[in-house]
């Protein structure tokens, strides 16, 4: 293992060193990462004890390992004390060190529902934990004050840096980068850039968080860190809201109420990718459009305030700069409902809301554009209107009203747009969250379409891990409201758990949420809005080239046991000759999923002797293990179907340079084609062009390979051997033919022959080592060998007999004769005309084989029974005697055979029959032998007759398919067997056969280092093997390549519809943005023709007339350019 790094590539592929490296680490998370949520307050708690305790519980039942949590995130109601809560959650997990917690509205959903609890005094009480798993990640919580003063936003940075130190020192070593050790302050490194945040503020501070946050971001790493998160709520909007955490540095942090403003943040560095998702479910009219003139934080008009969540004044598409409360409830009265806003009334202070003003705008909010390309271009962040009021001192005129929201505008840049949405879309959009995570995930993959996770619910539930996320408070109670409010609660949690594919999420309600734009690589806050952190199955980080990559993989292996782990690097080290009995045993322990050795098959520097090693593993599991059977052969076959492909996915110049089909790769597939039934690989083309080419041209298979490649090349030159397998082979095959007729001419004709018999004995013995001798191929069977052990025990006796001068034995004569006749018929099995029907006998004699087998155990059933029945009474045949019409009726259907009476009539009753039918036992004993003899004829001639015949003939139709696939793995198998064979034919061979026989032997008791740790490397040479593994690797990029057009052929599903139809209707609202920018221009510029044809026709003089045309067009001019729509029409 210490010298892993230089001997690499000896096992492995260089180039695939990456996609080697993010197999263990996909193997590892996807068994290790995981999401945990647990939701409710218990019926029977009184404290929070108990329901901490109780939550604690589910989330421990459904964990898979007992690793503590890497996060644990809680939402609770506000009435819960935080210390308590903090104090609780804590000594559930003790060695869990962040704790994040804020205050939701009413209550909280998870995949398990929508809960909280009321007293009889209309208290909430409301708690949820979600446990994030992540050992090779990095989490930390702090808490701090809102930086709303320059010393503290101060506070602020200092407090992100301590933060960020302390998660450093969690994180893998490979994530940080060595230039940054010892600093005080953060450093660009890949820990950072992997990075984002979760936020949980107090109603007022988000917007200063966030822009504290992008400039902490920008300063330390030069990047934008996503921010997503949600403000804390409480059930009554009665300021209550708290946020508290118990630190990474072992402090707790609690904010709101008596304890101030404040937020709690969690630097999230997961192993894994997180994906921020950030949508609302609202529909703009982009005819109602403004652009903010001014605004501040009182209705106060401040010149040098630029930005407020009070909005002033506002300047509509024709240029008219109105009261932005004014405008909001002309709009809402014209365009979603007349009456549904309330009118304006005078604000009681400066941080008054209107709780009929916020029910009413949940459904018509307004919208401020976040970009015009980009991936959301087009999309808003929204605003939750939370009063109308007027001036003070226009409190009688009532001509103008300002605009209190819930998130803040921009003098002169903000472009506000009315949004509407009905109940439904609240629900029925959120299928666009879903469209956001399948983009994400799949832009973050690289893959293509046809490994998009839209594909079906398994995919992109194989992906995801879990969510955090928050659902709007606001939208929360729209959809709670009414009769049906329980019922609209079970759709969002299912529609949520449809997005996330069954994957536990919490979802929490806040009054306001924060979220990442990507096209603007800004955060931003917003309200009536649904924001989400989805933790993936996808590895964060990649191999690093500059770095030792036995150090790399030592820091996932060693999160392994250490039995384990010493299986693992005997994987690593040792590549397909691994002991693969050892890898089984925490494969079936579940240490390791059959994922990671199909996905290290590619990169392996031997794809097929590690993909044959690998098939016969789970072949051999599935014979052990016969419940899992099913499993166990699905995976085997995937290893087999994958060297058929390799194989059919190179061409023979790639075979040539990769030695992918050197000696001991073809008889290692030919043998396992026996064992574990892989003949695809063996049935190949290019894999029987080569047995073609040692058949008939050379016995080694790289000169086979390369007269192959001078073939294709139009030349005929090259190295040929006289004495080729075939010819040996034929050759072996004729000396036998001359055996039998040697045999078949002294029996009958000289049988007192002692010296022709001795002969025949040394034939048939030279016969036997040629046999013993020859490769492991699957050629020779064990009967194949018993045969020949027979038939020389056989001559031996004969010749015995005859030299003592007795008779030749012909019982032995006559079996040998048959055994003769099946060895030519086993060597006959190469001939391509002869060969398949062999076969189709051979396996057809296998199947009566067993049926005999079968047919035994009838007859010795029946045997006994009609012993037993007929002990000690000699039977009459009647067959032909007539006693009754049943005598004709037995002769009608079967035949007189079966009749048979007792001799003696004995009317004694002994009988079980006699007793209970009251017959004498003689009539018993006819009854029941009857009754015998007809279940015996309907099981033997009927029933085992019929299953014969339908063995017989499902065989025939089975191998009608398959005796193609059977003859080329018999002629391979010969082809192996025929190469090793002696120049000469027997029997004078006998000399050398016994030879390597003996070495044979003595290899297998006594083994060469190459056969325990595998064949050593032809060659040393770096720029040989260099090109070896270009190749290889060539030829797994056709095999890819190939998967994927297989991939293309596969039907549409129900998953890949619904996502064009989410997709058709992102387009449409885009559509319909444009359509509606078309409109207005179109209109503007008709209202601007009839203006300027007015003003020329009421003008009398020339220079009139062009006065009267430049002052209109200036007016045009300067109303389109201070139009919000200005730039979209252009």
């Amino acid at each position: 293992w210490e010298d892993f790094d230089s001997t690499f590539e000896t096992v492995w592929l260089r180039t695939r060193k990456a996609s080697f490296f993010r197999s263990f680490l996909n193997e590892f998370i996807k068994k290790n990462v995981f999401v945990n949520t647990a939701n409710g307050w218990p019926a029977e708690a009184t404290k929070v004890e108990k329901a901490v305790r109780s939550l604690a519980l589910e989330i421990r039942s459904g964990s898979r390992t007992s690793n503590p949590p890497s996060w644990i995130f809680v939402a609770c109601s506000e009435t819960l004390e935080p210390q308590e809560v903090l104090d609780e959650v804590a000594k559930q997990y003790p060695s869990t060190r962040c704790i994040h917690c804020i205050t939701s509205c009413q209550g909280v959903t998870t995949d398990t529902g929508f809960k909280t609890r009321v007293d009889s005094t209309g208290v909430y009480r409301a708690i949820s934990l979600l446990t994030v798993n992540d050992p090779l990640g990095a989490y930390a919580t702090i808490g701090m004050p809102s930086p709303d003063t320059p010393s503290g936003w101060t506070q602020f940075e200092q407090a992100m840096d301590v933060a960020y130190l302390r998660l450093r020192e969690s994180a893998l070593e490979i994530m940080r980068d060595s230039v940054n050790d010892g600093k005080a302050v953060p450093g660009p490194e890949p820990l950072a850039e992997h990075l984002c945040i979760w936020l949980t503020g107090l109603p007022g501070n988000e917007e200063k968080s966030l822009e504290c946050l992008y400039e902490w971001g920008h300063q330390r790493f030069n990047r934008t860190i996503p921010v997503i998160g949600g403000t804390g709520a409480d059930a009554t909007i009665g300021g209550k809201w708290r946020a508290y955490c118990r630190a990474i540095d072992g402090n707790d942090y609690i904010f709101g109420q008596e304890h101030g403003q404040g937020v709690v943040v969690t630097l999230v560095a997961a192993s894994v990718k997180v994906f921020p998702c950030f949508m609302h479910p609202f529909t703009p009219i982009t005819e109602c459009t403004a652009k903010v003139v001014s605004c501040g934080s009182t209705e106060e008009k401040d010149p040098n305030e630029t930005t407020g969540r009070v909005i002033h004044t506002l300047r509509d598409t024709d240029g008219n700069e109105v009261g932005a409360g004014t405008l909001y409830h002309k709009w809402c009265e014209d365009m979603i409902q007349k009456k549904l806003m309330p009118t304006p009334t005078v604000a009681e202070g400066p941080g008054a809301f209107s709780p009929a003003v916020l029910a009413a705008s949940t459904a018509c909010p307004l919208g401020v554009a976040v970009a015009r390309d980009g991936d959301d271009a087009y999309d808003y962040r929204m605003m939750h209107p939370s009063g109308i009021y007027w001036y003070k001192d226009q409190e009688q005129k009532q001509e103008s009203a300002y605009l209190k929201n819930f998130a803040s505008v921009e003098t002169g840049k903000t472009d506000v747009v009315l949004f509407k949405a009905r109940r439904g879309d609240l629900l029925h959009r959120l299928s666009k969250l879903k469209e956001q995570l399948v983009i994400q995930i799949d832009q973050a993959s690289g893959g293509s379409s046809l490994e998009s996770v839209a594909l079906s619910p398994d995919a992109l539930r194989a992906r995801v891990s879990g969510v955090l996320m928050v659902y709007c408070a606001g939208c929360m109670m729209a959809i709670s409201s009414g009769k049906d409010g329980a019922e609209q609660m079970r759709r969002l949690t299912v529609t949520l758990s449809n997005c996330f594919a069954g994957r536990p999420f919490m979802a929490y309600h806040p009054f306001g949420e924060q979220g990442f734009f990507p096209s603007k690589q800004v955060n931003g806050h917003s309200n009536l809005m649904f924001s989400a952190l989805v933790f993936s199955k996808d590895p964060a980080f990649e191999v690093d080239e500059t770095r030792s990559f036995a150090e790399m993989l030592s820091q996932v292996i060693t999160m392994y046991d250490d039995a384990e782990q010493a299986v693992l690097r005997q994987l690593l080290v040792k590549g397909e000759n691994a002991d693969f009995s050892l890898l089984s045993h925490i494969t079936r322990a579940g240490m390791i999923t059959p994922e990671l050795l199909k996905s290290i098959t590619p990169c392996a520097g031997r794809p097929i002797p590690f993909a044959l090693s690998s098939a016969q593993m789970f072949h051999l599991m599935a014979r052990k293990f016969p419940l899992k059977a099913r499993e166990y052969n699905a995976v085997s076959k995937w290893f087999k179907d994958f060297c058929k492909d390799f194989i059919n996915a190179a061409p023979l110049q790639l075979l040539a340079q990769s030695n992918c089909l050197e000696y001991s790769t073809l008889q290692l597939a030919v043998l396992m084609a026996v064992k574990i039934d892989s003949k695809g690989l063996v049935a190949s083309n290019h894999f029987q062009e080569v047995m073609e080419k040692v058949w008939s041209a050379t016995p080694d298979s790289d000169e086979a390979i390369q007269l192959l490649l001078t073939d294709a090349g139009g030349s005929n030159s090259g190295k040929q051997v006289l004495l080729t397998p075939m010819v040996r082979h034929y050759s072996n095959l004729a000396s036998y033919v001359v055996l039998v007729a040697l045999q078949f001419w002294t029996s009958h004709n000289n049988p007192s022959s002692a010296i022709l018999w001795n002969l025949i004995l040394l034939w048939s013995m030279s016969n036997l080592f040629q046999t013993l001798a020859s490769p492991t191929t699957g050629y020779y069977s064990w009967v194949t060998m018993l045969d020949d052990v027979v038939l020389v025990f056989s001559h031996a006796v004969i010749f015995e007999r005859v030299l003592m001068g007795g008779e030749v034995p012909r019982d032995l004569d006559a079996l040998t004769m048959i055994i003769h006749f099946g060895n030519l018929m086993k060597g006959l099995i190469v001939h391509p005309k002869m060969g398949p029907l062999i076969i189709m006998v051979l396996t057809m004699m296998g199947d009566i084989t067993q049926f005999l087998t079968l047919m035994v155990f009838f007859v010795a059933c029946f045997y006994c029974s009609l012993n037993a029945l007929f002990r000690g009474i000699p039977g009459v045949y009647v067959g032909e005697k007539w006693q009754s019409p049943t005598t004709l009726l037995v002769n009608a259907i079967w035949g007189p055979q079966v009749l048979w009476v007792t001799e003696h009539e004995d009317t004694g009753r002994t009988l079980f029959l006699s007793e209970v039918f009251g017959l004498n036992d003689s009539s018993a004993i006819d009854t029941m032998g009857a009754i015998i003899v007809a279940l015996t004829v309907f099981c033997i001639p009927i029933m085992l007759l019929n299953l014969l015949i339908a063995i017989m003939a499902s065989t025939y139709a089975e191998l009608s398919s398959d005796v193609d696939a059977e003859y080329k793995r018999s002629f391979a198998s010969c082809v192996l067997v025929a190469r090793e064979l002696v120049s000469l034919p027997m029997p004078f061979s006998l000399p050398q056969d016994m030879a390597r026989t003996a070495w044979k032997v003595a290899r297998f008791v006594r083994p060469c280092r190459a056969e325990i740790e595998g064949p050593l490397e032809k060659s040393l040479d770096p720029d040989a093997k260099l090109k070896e593994q270009l190749a290889v690797g060539q030829i797994v990029s056709n095999w890819e390549a190939q998967c994927s057009i297989e991939k293309f052929k596969g039907m549409v599903t129900i998953e890949q519809v619904e996502r064009m139809r989410t997709q058709g209707d992102g387009l449409q609202d885009r559509i319909q943005v444009l359509y509606s920018a078309l409109l207005n221009l179109t209109e503007r510029q008709d209202k601007m023709e009839n203006n300027l044809s007015q003003a020329i026709q009421s003008s009398g003089s020339p220079s009139g007339k062009h006065d009267a045309i430049l002052a209109t067009t200036a007016d045009a001019n300067r109303r389109f350019s201070s139009s919000p729509k200005a730039t979209t029409c252009t």
